[in-house]
């Protein structure tokens, strides 16, 4: 596999908030979620359920609700504002006070006409969806308590609304108040507590799903308004409810974590009769469960703990596929960390700030796997914070460590760094051109002498880099005038060429010389997650959200012939079956067949020279291969060199001294930092 001296860092102390909220799009395949820190992620189910896009989160922007509208995607929260967002530039559109107070729900119509908003002050408003904005239509009756959860019916005439010990039925067309469904408290102590009634869901046969702060799933006739069943699913609160599409079965999140399934099922022999069972009880959560998604095949939850659990339903897929594996999603999938490698600095991204850091040294002699003993330790050179409410969208750092430079959704920040051995000193650079106004993503040649950033409809905005200053010197745009945002950049070492990637799956390359485009590599359905141009050969390597390699010679203008052998062979079913992208792609410069690449849970080592793994045999990693005889070993041995000797993978890059920095993040010191649970289960209770 080859030697390398490693720093293993853990002194990132990334911790992602917990998620607030969940949005399924059936027509667009597409799961949103936002966070308790404002930031919106979407993610494709379809594509291996890649974090496509990120829009940075906001001070004071505290989402409660997300819904989807068609391929547009709204939000509403405390602030009192419906915001939409701009998923082609990755920044909120618009936003409409709604006047009524912190808005604790949103939902759409099936018909996609009207949106629906649930007020502190007791008001339900409706929205009118148009093609470039929303816009007030009215009120429906105002309540006494606020509105905590709502859902339509089908047909879009009638709106139930979930409040305290009380759920409303609105006749849309005449904004009054049909029935009163009164909700029952909880038992002893929860008898002097209100029931909140959390979640809502209007079901195609008139029937009303209600969950609520007393543990109880209940089912209610929205002709009478009368009570048809009570499941009670936990001790402590139901907190959402979500609907598969086809309405044969729905699931709770409980704040015990779990979340509860249930069947619309036959009652008797015949099937003439069918009603609600409970089948399942799935726990995959230590904290609360407050946002839920239902697709045609999986179960998607998240909650207080932070993570984005996709859980496969077994009965609607094929089993022993990738399809039917559990997925948990914990860590972004794009770096936090620029690495200045010819420097020896690490720029740490926060949602409010960034962090840079001098490498520590050690004793140059030991033996492979010891530790050797730290004669420097690393140091916090500077803690950079941020003006304004915006959140950091993207940052980056130069090879040389000498600049720096940010983004939020509406203004850059680029920095010259003055660094000696006493001490360390920014100077901001101002005057910056106007054509670079936010960036999506930053990158700087090898000598640092330009800037590369990522801009609207897939733009890419190159200025060059002087003493304390910087000069735009041309926009480049690819032929497709694509709309979707650049989330991946790559210059090559000799500066002569720059890959751009987007998330419309498409990658153009342009001459840095002459400053044009020089082509666009075959079209492939599955997008880009790391890329990197080799330093000798100029040849593109690209690693997908499907696992797949790829490699093409900017020369030629086509595929390599290692990479055609490599499709026709295949790559290892275990190497497919991974459900983490691979994050960052870059070359050993003491040999040049070797690609090193790395996920959230190995680094691989990719050596062209040696045969590809066989199909049939196992998928070793170095340890595993360490246990087994010699002469298995030797028959066992490919060009795939995994090691999983590292925890949870922030970053791995190569330094220019050869030396490995591995930024590691382990999962349970985030879970330290978590707050306590509402309910912990103990042994016999």
């Amino acid at each position: 596999m080859g030697e390398f001296r490693v720093h293993r860092v853990r002194f990132f102390d990334y911790m992602p908030s917990g998620i607030r909220a969940l949005a399924y799009s059936s027509r667009a395949e597409r799961v949103a979620l936002v966070r308790a820190d404002g930031a919106v992620e979407v993610y494709t189910l379809a594509d291996n359920c890649f974090q496509e896009k990120v829009v940075p989160g906001q001070d004071g922007r505290g989402v409660e609700s997300l819904c989807w509208v068609g391929r547009r995607l709204f939000s509403a929260g405390l602030n009192g504002e419906i915001t939409e967002y701009d998923l082609e530039n990755l920044r909120p559109r618009s936003s409409l006070e709604a006047y009524g107070g912190p808005i604790w729900t949103l939902c759409c119509n099936r018909q996609e006409t009207l949106l629906a908003a649930g007020c502190e002050d007791g008001s339900v408003k409706l929205f009118e969806v148009l093609d470039d904005r929303v816009q007030f239509q009215r009120n429906l009756d105002r309540q006494k308590g606020r509105i905590v959860s709502l859902s339509w019916n089908p047909s879009g005439t009638l709106l139930a609304a979930g409040m305290m010990d009380m759920i409303r039925v609105f006749d849309v067309e005449t904004g009054r108040s049909t029935h009163r469904l009164l909700v029952e408290r909880g038992a002893g102590a929860g008898k002097s507590r209100e029931a909140v009634v959390w979640s809502l869901l209007f079901l195609a046969d008139g029937t009303i799903v209600s969950g609520d702060s007393a543990g109880k799933v209940q089912l209610w006739d929205g002709v009478t308004g009368t009570l048809v069943r009570s499941h009670l699913v936990s001790k402590w609160d139901v907190l959402v409810l979500a609907l598969s599409e086809d309405g044969s079965s729905l699931v709770a999140g409980t704040s015990e974590g779990t979340v509860v399934q249930f069947q619309f099922l036959p009652s008797t022999v015949d099937g003439q009769e069918r009603e609600w069972v409970r089948t399942r009880t799935f726990k995959n959560h230590s904290h609360d469960v407050r946002a839920l998604a239902h697709t045609s095949t999986a179960v998607v939850s998240g909650g207080m703990d932070t993570q984005l659990v996709v859980r496969p339903l077994l009965d609607r897929v094929e089993k022993n596929t990738q399809e039917s594996a559990l997925r948990r999603i914990a860590f972004p999938h794009r770096s936090l960390v620029s690495c200045a490698d010819k420097a020896g600095l690490l720029l740490f991204q926060f949602p409010r700030h960034l962090e840079l850091w001098r490498l520590g040294e050690g004793d140059a002699h030991g033996r492979p796997g010891e530790r050797v003993a730290v004669t420097r330790k690393p140091e916090k050179l500077v803690l950079l914070k941020t003006k304004g409410p915006e959140h950091i969208s993207c940052s980056g750092l130069s090879p040389c460590g000498s600049w720096l430079v940010y983004s939020t959704v509406s203004s850059v920040r680029l920095y010259r760094v003055r660094l000696d051995e006493r001490r360390v000193s920014l100077e901001k650079v101002s005057g910056l051109p106007e054509a670079l106004q936010w960036a999506t993503r930053f990158c700087f040649s090898s000598d640092s002498s330009r800037l590369f950033a990522a801009s609207g409809r897939s733009s890419v905005v190159v200025l060059s880099l002087e003493a304390s200053s910087c000069r735009h010197l041309r926009t480049l745009r690819p032929p497709s005038d694509s709309r979707q945002p650049v989330h991946l950049l790559a210059a090559s070492e000799d500066g002569q060429w720059l890959a751009a990637a987007n998330t419309a799956c498409e990658v153009h390359v342009y001459q840095l010389q002459k400053l044009k485009l020089h082509c666009t590599l075959p079209a492939y359905s599955s997008c880009p997650t790391a890329l990197a141009i080799h330093p000798t050969t100029g040849d593109l390597v690209t690693v997908h959200a499907d696992q797949q390699v790829l490699e093409f010679s900017l020369l030629r203008r086509e595929y390599s012939a290692w990479s055609r052998q490599l499709q026709g062979h295949g790559l290892h079913p275990l190497w497919l079956q991974r459900d983490t992208p691979v994050t960052h792609v870059t070359f050993d410069p003491r040999n040049p067949s070797r690609i090193l690449l790395h996920d959230t849970f190995m680094f691989c080592v990719l050596d062209k020279s040696q045969p590809l793994p066989d199909a049939s045999g196992q998928l070793y990693n170095q340890s595993a291969l360490r246990g087994l005889p010699e002469a298995e070993r030797r028959r066992q041995s490919h060009g795939f060199k995994i090691c999983k000797s590292f925890q949870h993978l922030m970053c791995v890059r190569l330094l220019h001294d050869q030396s490995l920095v591995v930024v590691e993040r382990p999962l349970l010191d985030i879970s330290a930092q978590l707050p306590a649970l509402v309910r912990q289960k103990k042994f016999a209770t």
